[in-house]
Protein backbone atom coordinates (compact mmCIF):
# COMPACT_ATOMS: atom_id res chain seq x y z
CA UNK A 1 0.00 0.00 0.00
CA UNK A 2 2.63 2.51 1.21
CA UNK A 3 4.69 1.70 -2.25
CA UNK A 4 1.93 2.49 -4.33
CA UNK A 5 0.97 5.56 -2.52
CA UNK A 6 4.47 6.50 -3.19
CA UNK A 7 4.15 5.91 -6.44
CA UNK A 8 1.23 8.00 -7.06
CA UNK A 9 2.45 11.00 -5.84
CA UNK A 10 5.79 10.23 -7.66
CA UNK A 11 4.03 9.87 -11.08
CA UNK A 12 1.39 13.26 -10.07
CA UNK A 13 4.66 15.23 -9.90
CA UNK A 14 5.36 15.66 -14.00
CA UNK A 15 1.79 15.79 -14.39
CA UNK A 16 0.87 18.29 -12.28
CA UNK A 17 4.15 20.03 -13.99
CA UNK A 18 2.70 19.66 -17.42
CA UNK A 19 -1.04 21.02 -16.48
CA UNK A 20 0.57 24.05 -14.90
CA UNK A 21 2.57 24.63 -17.98
CA UNK A 22 -0.60 23.93 -20.20
CA UNK A 23 -2.91 26.52 -18.56
CA UNK A 24 0.87 29.00 -18.23
CA UNK A 25 0.83 29.27 -21.86
CA UNK A 26 -2.81 28.74 -22.80
CA UNK A 27 -4.05 31.99 -20.53
CA UNK A 28 -0.91 33.87 -22.89
CA UNK A 29 -1.87 32.96 -26.24
CA UNK A 30 -5.38 34.90 -25.67
CA UNK A 31 -5.65 38.30 -27.17
CA UNK A 32 -5.36 40.93 -24.76
CA UNK A 33 -3.09 41.55 -21.45
CA UNK A 34 -3.62 42.14 -17.56
CA UNK A 35 -3.06 45.61 -17.78
CA UNK A 36 -4.55 46.55 -20.71
CA UNK A 37 -6.91 48.48 -19.16
CA UNK A 38 -8.25 49.02 -15.63
CA UNK A 39 -12.20 49.37 -15.29
CA UNK A 40 -13.53 50.96 -19.27
CA UNK A 41 -10.26 52.57 -19.34
CA UNK A 42 -7.08 51.85 -20.90
CA UNK A 43 -3.87 52.85 -20.17
CA UNK A 44 -1.38 54.23 -21.57
CA UNK A 45 1.67 52.42 -23.51
CA UNK A 46 4.72 53.11 -21.08
CA UNK A 47 2.72 52.73 -18.13
CA UNK A 48 1.07 49.13 -19.20
CA UNK A 49 5.25 48.68 -20.26
CA UNK A 50 6.02 49.67 -16.71
CA UNK A 51 4.15 47.28 -15.17
CA UNK A 52 5.06 44.62 -17.22
CA UNK A 53 8.46 44.77 -16.50
CA UNK A 54 7.99 44.66 -12.80
CA UNK A 55 6.23 41.64 -12.80
CA UNK A 56 8.43 40.12 -15.24
CA UNK A 57 5.64 39.59 -18.32
CA UNK A 58 8.36 41.14 -20.84
CA UNK A 59 10.89 38.19 -20.28
CA UNK A 60 10.35 34.95 -22.57
CA UNK A 61 8.11 32.88 -22.27
CA UNK A 62 10.38 30.00 -20.61
CA UNK A 63 11.94 32.58 -18.27
CA UNK A 64 8.20 33.35 -16.88
CA UNK A 65 7.64 30.08 -16.19
CA UNK A 66 11.14 29.33 -14.85
CA UNK A 67 10.43 32.18 -12.67
CA UNK A 68 7.10 31.12 -11.35
CA UNK A 69 8.57 27.80 -10.89
CA UNK A 70 11.49 27.97 -9.47
CA UNK A 71 11.70 31.57 -8.66
CA UNK A 72 13.86 34.71 -9.33
CA UNK A 73 16.72 33.23 -7.65
CA UNK A 74 17.08 29.93 -9.20
CA UNK A 75 15.95 31.75 -11.97
CA UNK A 76 18.32 34.14 -12.26
CA UNK A 77 21.26 31.90 -11.29
CA UNK A 78 20.83 29.93 -14.43
CA UNK A 79 21.11 32.90 -16.21
CA UNK A 80 24.20 34.10 -14.41
CA UNK A 81 25.92 30.70 -15.59
CA UNK A 82 24.56 30.38 -18.95
CA UNK A 83 24.27 34.04 -19.69
CA UNK A 84 24.59 33.06 -23.79
CA UNK A 85 20.76 32.26 -23.51
CA UNK A 86 18.21 33.64 -25.50
CA UNK A 87 16.90 36.16 -22.94
CA UNK A 88 19.09 36.13 -20.07
CA UNK A 89 19.66 39.69 -20.38
CA UNK A 90 16.21 40.97 -19.69
CA UNK A 91 15.84 38.19 -16.76
CA UNK A 92 19.47 39.41 -15.32
CA UNK A 93 18.42 43.20 -16.02
CA UNK A 94 15.18 42.28 -13.40
CA UNK A 95 16.44 39.55 -11.77
CA UNK A 96 16.92 42.11 -7.83
CA UNK A 97 13.04 42.45 -8.44
CA UNK A 98 11.58 39.58 -6.68
CA UNK A 99 7.94 38.63 -7.85
CA UNK A 100 8.00 35.10 -6.49
CA UNK A 101 10.43 32.72 -4.46
CA UNK A 102 8.87 30.10 -6.51
CA UNK A 103 6.64 27.07 -6.37
CA UNK A 104 8.14 24.60 -5.68
CA UNK A 105 8.68 27.03 -2.20
CA UNK A 106 4.92 27.60 -1.82
CA UNK A 107 4.92 30.73 -3.01
CA UNK A 108 2.60 31.11 -5.66
CA UNK A 109 3.45 34.17 -6.85
CA UNK A 110 1.80 37.83 -6.91
CA UNK A 111 -1.48 38.84 -8.01
CA UNK A 112 -1.41 40.98 -11.40
CA UNK A 113 -4.30 43.16 -10.71
CA UNK A 114 -5.09 43.18 -7.07
CA UNK A 115 -1.84 45.56 -6.13
CA UNK A 116 0.31 44.03 -3.22
CA UNK A 117 -2.04 41.19 -2.63
CA UNK A 118 0.01 37.84 -3.21
CA UNK A 119 -2.22 34.68 -4.56
CA UNK A 120 -1.21 32.83 -0.93
CA UNK A 121 -3.35 35.67 0.66
CA UNK A 122 -5.90 35.52 -1.45
CA UNK A 123 -6.11 31.51 -1.24
CA UNK A 124 -5.73 31.45 2.58
CA UNK A 125 -8.79 33.97 2.68
CA UNK A 126 -10.97 31.65 0.26
CA UNK A 127 -10.10 28.14 0.42
CA UNK A 128 -11.31 27.61 3.80
CA UNK A 129 -14.77 29.10 3.10
CA UNK A 130 -15.47 26.64 -0.05
CA UNK A 131 -14.05 23.74 2.03
CA UNK A 132 -16.45 24.56 4.51
CA UNK A 133 -19.08 25.16 1.89
CA UNK A 134 -18.32 21.83 0.06
CA UNK A 135 -18.27 19.56 3.16
CA UNK A 136 -21.36 20.35 4.19
CA UNK A 137 -23.03 19.93 0.99
CA UNK A 138 -21.59 16.67 0.71
CA UNK A 139 -22.65 15.84 4.10
CA UNK A 140 -26.40 16.68 2.76
CA UNK A 141 -25.74 15.11 -0.39
CA UNK A 142 -24.84 11.68 0.95
CA UNK A 143 -27.40 11.71 4.12
CA UNK A 144 -30.03 12.16 1.43
CA UNK A 145 -28.51 10.22 -1.39
CA UNK A 146 -27.21 6.86 0.27
CA UNK A 147 -31.04 6.31 2.16
CA UNK A 148 -33.03 7.50 -0.93
CA UNK A 149 -30.68 4.94 -3.49
CA UNK A 150 -30.94 2.10 -0.65
CA UNK A 151 -34.94 2.44 -0.18
CA UNK A 152 -35.22 2.69 -3.76
CA UNK A 153 -33.47 -0.30 -4.36
CA UNK A 154 -34.84 -2.37 -1.82
CA UNK A 155 -38.31 -1.94 -2.55
CA UNK A 156 -37.85 -1.67 -6.42
CA UNK A 157 -41.06 -1.26 -8.13
CA UNK A 158 -42.88 0.09 -5.52
CA UNK A 159 -44.29 3.57 -4.58
CA UNK A 160 -41.32 4.36 -2.28
CA UNK A 161 -39.05 3.61 -5.72
CA UNK A 162 -41.23 5.71 -7.91
CA UNK A 163 -41.00 8.50 -5.24
CA UNK A 164 -36.97 8.55 -4.63
CA UNK A 165 -36.86 8.43 -8.53
CA UNK A 166 -38.74 11.46 -8.39
CA UNK A 167 -37.22 13.39 -5.99
CA UNK A 168 -33.87 12.43 -7.85
CA UNK A 169 -34.94 13.31 -11.22
CA UNK A 170 -36.47 16.80 -9.54
CA UNK A 171 -33.09 17.14 -7.99
CA UNK A 172 -31.11 16.97 -11.33
CA UNK A 173 -33.52 19.43 -12.91
CA UNK A 174 -33.50 22.63 -11.07
CA UNK A 175 -30.14 24.38 -11.43
CA UNK A 176 -28.86 25.77 -8.52
CA UNK A 177 -29.17 29.33 -10.08
CA UNK A 178 -33.02 28.39 -9.93
CA UNK A 179 -33.55 27.03 -6.32
CA UNK A 180 -30.78 29.47 -4.71
CA UNK A 181 -33.32 31.94 -5.34
CA UNK A 182 -35.79 30.62 -4.46
CA UNK A 183 -34.72 29.36 -0.66
CA UNK A 184 -33.84 32.89 -0.35
CA UNK A 185 -37.37 34.34 -1.36
CA UNK A 186 -38.89 31.37 1.07
CA UNK A 187 -36.45 31.14 4.19
CA UNK A 188 -35.13 34.52 4.96
CA UNK A 189 -37.53 36.91 2.63
CA UNK A 190 -41.20 35.07 3.70
CA UNK A 191 -40.16 33.06 7.26
CA UNK A 192 -37.37 35.47 8.28
CA UNK A 193 -35.02 32.59 8.99
CA UNK A 194 -31.24 32.21 8.26
CA UNK A 195 -28.96 34.82 6.39
CA UNK A 196 -29.60 36.13 3.25
CA UNK A 197 -25.95 35.93 2.08
CA UNK A 198 -22.29 36.21 3.25
CA UNK A 199 -20.55 33.82 5.47
CA UNK A 200 -21.53 33.54 9.28
CA UNK A 201 -18.44 35.19 12.18
CA UNK A 202 -15.48 33.15 11.91
CA UNK A 203 -14.80 31.53 15.18
CA UNK A 204 -11.45 30.18 15.77
CA UNK A 205 -10.85 27.31 13.31
CA UNK A 206 -9.13 23.86 13.34
CA UNK A 207 -5.78 25.25 10.58
CA UNK A 208 -8.78 27.19 9.77
CA UNK A 209 -10.79 24.71 7.70
CA UNK A 210 -13.43 22.81 10.51
CA UNK A 211 -15.84 25.36 11.55
CA UNK A 212 -17.78 25.30 14.75
CA UNK A 213 -20.45 23.56 14.04
CA UNK A 214 -22.37 24.28 17.45
CA UNK A 215 -22.43 28.07 16.53
CA UNK A 216 -25.61 29.30 14.77
CA UNK A 217 -23.95 31.88 13.32
CA UNK A 218 -22.02 29.21 11.12
CA UNK A 219 -25.26 27.71 10.02
CA UNK A 220 -27.66 30.30 9.63
CA UNK A 221 -25.30 31.69 6.43
CA UNK A 222 -24.06 27.80 5.57
CA UNK A 223 -27.34 26.18 5.10
CA UNK A 224 -29.31 27.68 2.20
CA UNK A 225 -26.43 26.96 -0.40
CA UNK A 226 -25.14 24.38 0.90
CA UNK A 227 -28.71 22.44 0.07
CA UNK A 228 -28.88 24.67 -3.24
CA UNK A 229 -25.37 22.42 -3.79
CA UNK A 230 -26.58 19.71 -2.42
CA UNK A 231 -29.63 18.73 -3.84
CA UNK A 232 -28.09 18.14 -7.24
CA UNK A 233 -25.15 15.91 -5.82
CA UNK A 234 -27.57 13.79 -3.60
CA UNK A 235 -29.79 12.84 -6.84
CA UNK A 236 -26.62 11.47 -8.50
CA UNK A 237 -25.56 9.83 -5.20
CA UNK A 238 -29.13 8.42 -5.17
CA UNK A 239 -29.43 6.80 -9.03
CA UNK A 240 -25.56 5.54 -8.42
CA UNK A 241 -26.62 3.78 -5.24
CA UNK A 242 -30.14 2.35 -6.41
CA UNK A 243 -28.29 1.22 -10.02
CA UNK A 244 -25.12 -0.69 -7.76
CA UNK A 245 -27.41 -1.69 -5.19
CA UNK A 246 -29.90 -3.40 -7.68
CA UNK A 247 -26.92 -5.32 -9.44
CA UNK A 248 -25.39 -6.65 -5.99
CA UNK A 249 -28.50 -8.05 -4.38
CA UNK A 250 -28.71 -10.15 -7.40
CA UNK A 251 -25.37 -11.64 -7.13
CA UNK A 252 -24.66 -15.83 -5.82
CA UNK A 253 -22.94 -14.60 -2.52
CA UNK A 254 -26.16 -12.17 -1.53
CA UNK A 255 -28.44 -15.28 -2.07
CA UNK A 256 -26.18 -17.34 -0.07
CA UNK A 257 -26.40 -15.40 2.33
CA UNK A 258 -29.80 -14.90 2.63
CA UNK A 259 -30.16 -18.84 2.50
CA UNK A 260 -27.75 -19.41 5.75
CA UNK A 261 -30.30 -17.31 7.69
CA UNK A 262 -28.83 -14.11 7.72
CA UNK A 263 -31.40 -11.40 8.89
CA UNK A 264 -32.05 -9.17 5.79
CA UNK A 265 -30.38 -5.88 7.52
CA UNK A 266 -27.21 -7.72 8.00
CA UNK A 267 -26.89 -8.87 4.61
CA UNK A 268 -27.54 -5.51 2.95
CA UNK A 269 -25.50 -3.53 5.24
CA UNK A 270 -22.49 -6.17 5.53
CA UNK A 271 -22.52 -7.82 2.15
CA UNK A 272 -24.21 -5.91 -0.43
CA UNK A 273 -23.58 -2.31 0.26
CA UNK A 274 -20.12 -1.88 0.55
CA UNK A 275 -19.59 -3.37 -2.55
CA UNK A 276 -22.48 -1.22 -3.92
CA UNK A 277 -20.59 1.94 -2.73
CA UNK A 278 -17.77 1.63 -5.53
CA UNK A 279 -19.29 3.81 -8.25
CA UNK A 280 -20.21 5.87 -5.39
CA UNK A 281 -17.14 6.55 -4.00
CA UNK A 282 -15.68 6.85 -7.94
CA UNK A 283 -17.96 9.62 -8.51
CA UNK A 284 -17.45 11.51 -4.63
CA UNK A 285 -13.74 12.39 -5.27
CA UNK A 286 -13.96 14.65 -8.80
CA UNK A 287 -17.75 15.89 -6.71
CA UNK A 288 -15.82 17.09 -3.73
CA UNK A 289 -12.78 18.42 -5.44
CA UNK A 290 -15.84 20.30 -7.18
CA UNK A 291 -17.57 21.81 -3.86
CA UNK A 292 -14.48 22.71 -2.11
CA UNK A 293 -12.73 24.59 -4.62
CA UNK A 294 -15.83 26.50 -4.86
CA UNK A 295 -18.83 26.53 -7.20
CA UNK A 296 -19.13 30.07 -8.88
CA UNK A 297 -23.11 30.33 -9.11
CA UNK A 298 -23.87 29.53 -5.71
CA UNK A 299 -21.10 31.74 -4.74
CA UNK A 300 -22.35 34.65 -6.53
CA UNK A 301 -26.05 34.46 -5.39
CA UNK A 302 -25.41 34.14 -1.57
CA UNK A 303 -22.48 36.67 -1.91
CA UNK A 304 -19.77 34.13 -0.55
CA UNK A 305 -16.38 34.96 -0.73
CA UNK A 306 -15.21 31.61 -1.94
CA UNK A 307 -12.53 30.76 -4.73
CA UNK A 308 -15.20 29.96 -7.47
CA UNK A 309 -15.33 34.21 -7.64
CA UNK A 310 -11.44 34.46 -8.00
CA UNK A 311 -11.05 31.28 -10.50
CA UNK A 312 -14.17 33.11 -12.63
CA UNK A 313 -13.06 36.65 -12.47
CA UNK A 314 -9.23 35.84 -13.09
CA UNK A 315 -9.76 34.78 -16.73
CA UNK A 316 -11.57 37.90 -17.89
CA UNK A 317 -9.00 39.96 -15.70
CA UNK A 318 -6.30 37.91 -17.73
CA UNK A 319 -4.34 37.49 -14.25
CA UNK A 320 -2.18 35.01 -15.15
CA UNK A 321 -1.09 34.17 -11.46
CA UNK A 322 -4.11 33.84 -10.16
CA UNK A 323 -5.57 31.89 -12.89
CA UNK A 324 -2.49 28.91 -13.03
CA UNK A 325 -2.50 28.57 -9.36
CA UNK A 326 -5.98 28.11 -8.61
CA UNK A 327 -6.11 25.74 -11.50
CA UNK A 328 -2.70 23.83 -10.06
CA UNK A 329 -4.76 23.67 -6.64
CA UNK A 330 -7.93 22.18 -8.06
CA UNK A 331 -5.49 19.80 -9.78
CA UNK A 332 -3.83 19.02 -6.54
CA UNK A 333 -7.02 18.28 -4.89
CA UNK A 334 -8.52 16.40 -7.80
CA UNK A 335 -5.21 13.89 -7.88
CA UNK A 336 -5.42 13.79 -3.62
CA UNK A 337 -9.14 12.78 -4.38
CA UNK A 338 -8.48 10.26 -6.77
CA UNK A 339 -5.72 8.84 -4.82
CA UNK A 340 -8.22 8.38 -1.19
CA UNK A 341 -10.63 6.65 -3.62
CA UNK A 342 -8.44 4.23 -4.70
CA UNK A 343 -7.45 3.39 -1.48
CA UNK A 344 -10.86 3.49 -0.41
CA UNK A 345 -11.61 0.84 -3.03
CA UNK A 346 -9.17 -1.71 -0.71
CA UNK A 347 -11.17 -1.08 2.01
CA UNK A 348 -14.92 -1.61 0.43
CA UNK A 349 -13.37 -5.10 -1.61
CA UNK A 350 -10.80 -6.68 -0.05
CA UNK A 351 -10.02 -8.44 -3.23
CA UNK A 352 -8.79 -5.35 -5.14
CA UNK A 353 -4.93 -5.51 -4.60
CA UNK A 354 -2.32 -3.04 -5.18
CA UNK A 355 0.88 -3.78 -7.14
Amino acid sequence: MLAYIIRRILWSIPVLLLLTLTVFLMMRSLPGGPFDFVGDKSLPKSVVENLERRHHLDWPLAWQFSSYVLGDGITGGICTGLSFLPGCELVQAGARIGVSEGLIFGDLGMALKLRGRTVNELVAESLPISFQLGMVSMAIALIIGVPLGIMSALRQNSWVDYSSSFIAVLGLSIPNMVLGPLLIWIFPLTLGLFAIAGWGARPPFFLGFIPNIFDWEFWKHAILPAITLGTAFSATIARLTRASLLQIIREDYIRTARAKGLREQIVVVRHALKNSLIPVITVLGPLIVAVVTGTFVVEQIFGIPGMGKHFVTSIGNRDYTVITSVTLIYSVLLVTGNLMVDIVYGWLDPRIRYS
